[in-house]
């Protein structure tokens, strides 16, 4: 993006991969595509984003790719109803999920969250469970991201850290019973806990269009 503002800022590149409820690929050629802007458009980034996305080429690339916002959305839909036809199904996931689906949310982007399920898989909030709850050394296992800060990798470093999670999940023996919290939910400064849900889907479709733990 050309910064953090939904309102404000764009989506330069975004980057889809689908997987099966096993974090397997669904198409490793995935979705990846390069927005057209204009010099005034990318006059508008934060210093870090003039620095990151000039040395990663991205900057030029939006300068001289003719693929529109408009076009890049039906194009991405199209691909994610080739493998997942039906709506309501797939989740958004990825690293700190939430803020990229704030860009989506905005015109033309919109398309694509109206396919999905409302439901998030972030990737970062497993990381949290894990550091609260398992400890800093459980993380040291954590796949070691380059942070090249390019879609397609934060796409392919958040599945590689999703699968890590899994397998710390799947080698955990079942817990006995766990007493119901009555009453008020208290929130700290420091954030609540998330309430799982029934299940996730059996897909999910990774699309991070910026890098963040």
């Amino acid at each position: 993006m050309t910064g953090l503002s939904p309102t404000h800022d764009t989506i330069m590149s975004i980057s889809c991969i689908l997987t099966d409820s096993d974090l397997q690929p669904l198409s490793i050629i995935g979705f990846d595509a390069i927005i057209q802007h204009t010099p005034t458009q990318l006059s508008r980034m934060s210093d870090w984003c003039v620095r990151t996305h000039g040395a990663s080429g991205l900057t030029a690339s939006c300068l001289s790719s003719t693929t529109t916002a408009e076009t890049a959305a039906h194009s991405l839909l199209a691909y994610i109803k080739q493998y997942i036809p039906e709506s309501g199904r797939a989740l958004l996931a990825g690293n700190s999920i939430h803020v990229d689906k704030t860009f989506l949310m905005q015109p033309p982007w919109d398309i694509i969250l109206e396919h999905l399920h409302y439901r998030l898989f972030d990737v970062s909030a497993m990381k949290e469970m894990v550091r609260r709850w398992a400890g800093e050394d459980v993380l040291a296992g954590v796949p070691r991201k380059e942070l090249r800060h390019t879609a397609r990798e934060d796409v392919l470093e958040s599945i590689g850290e999703a699968r890590y999670y899994k397998r710390l999940i799947e080698g955990m023996a079942a817990p006995g019973p766990v007493e119901p919290v009555h009453g008020t939910l208290a929130v700290g400064a420091g954030g609540g806990v998330p309430v799982p849900g029934n299940g996730i889907s059996n897909a999910q479709a990774y699309a991070p269009t910026a890098s963040r733990e």
